[in-house]
């Protein structure tokens, strides 16, 4: 009798990377604000990679990545048009040749660089391995080394994959469902791709001698990709992704990432195969829960974090100076000078780029007990714990040197430094008001200069 098998595998956002953003308002520079007006973007995706991007039954374009696109189109208020690609070398092609803007459904690989610019991922999944059913557990990818792979042409699986298991033999095909015919004919030893696209397939195809095997530790971190002429795009879509909350991320992963069993037949093999399918959803659920306090670490840390310098942003200072209440320290309060002039003269952009900049000079320049954080605008705020005035000064000192030296391509930047120490008849209003005076001064006086607080 002919065993029919169709796998339950709901997975939903435990993958994915979600960010904690304070606000739903995104202010948009001059040149993003313009760049909406003015561009009609052209979208191009292929339709074989299911569910990711696929055509549906009446043959429209739809899927994962597909639903989370128009999603942030529709916030971002983009004007679009969309081409159905060949297959993803033709993707590729037209993105690099500028005759198409955006792809939708892709990982980051820095052999792209050249001509594409990545998103931040909007959805990550495990890379699965799918065998014949008679086959048994993999746990990893090393034990595919030495057997014959099939796996998309160019595909993220395969990059990922072929990097870390050199020793695979992997057979590259147009895509996964060619691969999957490959494997239920007996042509190849196993298939890749990310587990929904498998399990899809399986599913939808009906391949009753074809199971999922394990998934391997390697994600698939799923990004918008853009030509590399348009940055602005990927910083608008950027901060749309940044602003998807886990119930819009929930929303779409339901409604295409189940797939039904089919209960009318059961044997003793398929009732194994189903017992290590419910060991696997149930080992990803106990990873979730492993994992709970990694993923509470790890939104305190992003919102505690100034987004573009990587910095501490002003909320998770102001908490730390209240904690040095009655302890020895310093203040350093620093501030770009004429920086509104670099945005007036050369854009927002370069702006940004000085400011990342900046923050890595304070990073890899500060001593190890010292605590920078983005103030507010171009000021910076550096706490010098178990610092005197005088230390503080020689700090100053050389940021101020490294600063003015600094090649930043568009022009020479300086930088003003104001400084004042804790004192135990000072309150920390007054400590922050002096740092703030001294520099204050040190514009005064011409500016790329150190001032001590005299107070």
């Amino acid at each position: 009798m002919k065993k029919s098998v169709y796998l339950l595998l709901i997975i939903n956002t435990l993958f994915a990377k979600d960010v904690l953003i304070q606000n739903n308002y995104i202010k948009l520079s001059t040149e993003e604000s313009q760049f909406i007006k003015n561009t009609k973007i052209n979208v191009i995706t292929s339709n074989t990679w299911a569910p990711i991007n696929m055509s549906n039954d009446e043959e429209k374009l739809s899927g994962i990545a597909v639903d989370f696109w128009k999603l942030i189109k529709k916030r971002a208020n983009l004007n679009t048009n969309t081409t159905i690609a060949r297959d993803w070398n033709d993707v590729l092609d037209k993105i690099k040749t500028k005759k198409a803007d955006i792809t939708l459904g892709t990982t980051f690989d820095k052999n792209k660089k050249d001509y594409a610019l990545f998103s931040m991922p909007y959805i990550s999944f495990p890379i699965a391995f799918a065998t014949l059913f008679d086959k048994r557990f993999i746990p990893d990818g090393s034990f595919l080394e030495g057997q014959k792979v099939a796996v998309g042409e160019n595909y993220s699986s395969y990059l990922i994959m072929s990097k870390n298991y050199p020793n695979i033999n992997f057979v590259q095909v147009k895509n996964t469902h060619e691969a999957l015919k490959l494997l239920s004919a007996g042509e190849v030893d196993a298939v890749v791709d990310v587990l929904p696209v498998i399990a899809h397939l399986i599913s939808e195809n009906g391949y009753s001698n074809l199971k999922i095997a394990g998934t391997s530790k390697e994600n698939i971190e799923i990004s918008f990709m853009a030509r590399e002429d348009y940055p602005e795009l990927i910083q608008i879509i950027n901060r749309h992704i940044a602003l998807l909350t886990p119930e819009d991320k929930n929303t779409i992963i339901r409604e295409w990432l189940t797939v039904k069993f089919d209960k009318r037949y059961i044997d003793k093999d398929l009732l194994i195969n189903l017992i290590i399918i419910a060991f696997a959803i149930f080992a990803f659920y106990l990873y979730r829960q492993r994992n709970h306090a990694i993923h509470k670490e790890q939104l305190e840390f992003l919102s505690n974090t100034d987004a573009l310098t990587g910095l501490k942003n002003r909320r998770k200072i102001d908490k730390i100076l209240n904690e040095q209440k009655n302890k020895k320290f310093s203040i350093i309060l620093m501030d770009i000078d004429h920086f509104k002039s670099i945005n007036d003269d050369f854009g927002h952009l370069i702006g940004d780029e000085i400011l990342i900049e900046i923050a890595e000079i304070l990073k890899y320049n500060v001593n190890a007990n010292d605590i920078i954080g983005r103030w507010g605008g171009e000021e910076f705020l550096i706490i010098c714990r178990n610092t005197s005035m005088q230390e503080a000064q020689k700090l100053a000192l050389r940021l101020k040197e490294l600063i003015e030296n600094k090649d930043f391509k568009v022009r020479k930047v300086t930088a003003s430094f104001g400084i004042s120490v804790a004192k135990n008849d000072l309150i920390l209003k007054d400590i922050l008001a002096n740092a703030d005076k001294a520099l204050y001064k040190a514009k005064e006086n011409g500016r790329n200069q150190v001032v001590l607080s005299t107070n």
